[in-house]
């Protein structure tokens, strides 16, 4: 089954890609039907760094939160609202490697919904790994 690209969102810190943002990340989202998932693919560069050549823990986070909210939003057809994160940083995540932010949704439980998130390289290993827990925004 191919994959389904996502619109992503003007203005979107992670998924801007027709510039309104000038600082967005401008990754590209796509879902996995097969495997109930998002996939997030990226390469940071230089400047997603917070120390020299490690990507910063913050724009991590908002990569997996991005992939957690994209698979809830094509889980339960409704976005909703981050009420917790827990990220675990296992492993440094370097500029210039790839690698990608998988998301699915683990339990729903009428309006709270937990997913869980990890980030990839291309070998499979696991470099974060997290868990949210997301409110369904009212109709």
């Amino acid at each position: 089954m191919p994959l389904e690209k996502m619109p992503g969102y003007d203005g979107c810190f992670v998924c801007d890609k027709r510039g309104k943002n000038p600082r967005s990340l401008g990754v590209s989202i796509y879902w996995d039907p097969e495997n109930q998932e998002i996939n997030i693919p990226f390469r940071p560069d230089e400047t997603w760094c917070g120390f020299e050549g490690i990507v910063h823990g913050g724009i991590l986070a908002a990569l997996v939160d991005d992939a957690m909210s994209w698979a809830l939003k094509k889980t339960t057809k409704s976005f909703g609202f981050t009420a917790s994160l827990s990220v675990r940083y296992l492993r440094p995540v370097k500029a210039g490697d790839s690698y990608t932010a998988v998301g699915t949704v683990h339990h729903q439980e009428g309006k709270k919904v937990q997913t869980k998130a990890r980030i990839i390289d291309e070998k499979g290993k696991v470099h974060v790994d997290a868990k949210a827990l997301f409110v369904l925004q009212k109709e």
